[in-house]
């Protein structure tokens, strides 16, 4: 009995989760939550796009979510509504300890006792003297958590909000290229997920490079959540520049009204 009241428990806090999501086009709110080893957990939200292949789907932003601040150590992953074939398959390519799916929400492995502690931390306050030289520090401390084993390209993203709070976002590689998010991506993810949508600054670090900018598909998503934003590049020893979201692409894609 014990065990289902603490499955319930975390289908509580996902259901919670959904209704944070960004789903303008869809109207079909979606969240998953990551349980770790330690019982922490946290939850990524579906972010939708005008442009629908760069929609974030649930399991994506849980999972920048958590690695971006070093946590790989998932045990289960808790779905708002039914798990899907390809998020069972998917799941069990990029964390193999999810060797099962014992109920039609969950994927995890069959003997997990469900520990539960506390939230994740994926927010952190800033200074309110906050400048652009620690965005960019802290842009560049993010980059270390980022696990780039075949491009060796390390990116860090801080996304800052209106009430002085951040989160950072780092790319985490995978087998399949297909399901990459770019740092900014997943900084913005974890943003929203917790509810944040009042973006005010991104910062970017690219420690190996002196030419980066942020992608296309990174522009496209940060042009429809954050149009408003300021996009602070570095670059390594080059002297950081800054951007606004709509300069970084102009006539930007968007679906008629």
């Amino acid at each position: 009995m014990m065990k289902f009241s603490k499955i319930n428990l975390l289908r509580r806090y996902v259901q919670e989760a959904a209704t944070r999501s960004f789903v303008p086009h869809s109207g079909q709110p979606r969240a998953a939550l990551a349980l770790l080893s330690n019982g922490d957990w946290t939850c990524g939200v579906r972010i939708e796009n005008a442009c629908y292949p760069l929609v974030i789907p649930a399991f994506s932003s849980v999972l920048v979510c958590a690695a971006s601040v070093g946590r790989r150590d998932i045990k289960a992953i808790v779905f708002s509504d039914s798990v899907t074939q390809s998020e069972k398959r998917l799941a069990q390519q990029i964390v193999p300890t999810l060797l099962d799916q014992f109920d039609e929400d969950i994927i995890g492995q069959t003997g997990c006792n469900f520990q539960i502690r506390n939230p994740l931390e994926t927010c952190k306050h800033l200074p309110l003297d906050m400048n652009s030289n620690e965005g960019i520090r802290l842009a560049r401390h993010a980059a270390e958590f980022a696990h780039t084993p075949e491009s060796d390209f390390p990116v860090g993203a801080i996304v800052v909000t209106g009430d002085h709070k951040y989160f950072q976002g780092v790319n985490i590689e995978y087998d399949d290229w297909t399901q990459i998010l770019c740092a900014e991506r997943a900084a913005l993810a974890a943003a929203m997920s917790a509810g944040t949508t009042n973006i005010t600054d991104v910062y970017v670090s690219c420690p190996k490079s002196a030419v980066a900018t942020p992608c296309g598909a990174c522009r496209q998503v940060l042009h429809e959540v954050a149009p408003n934003a300021i996009i602070w590049m570095d670059r390594g020893a080059k002297e950081h520049e800054h951007f606004r979201t709509d300069a970084l692409l102009p006539q930007a894609f968007r679906l008629p009204l």
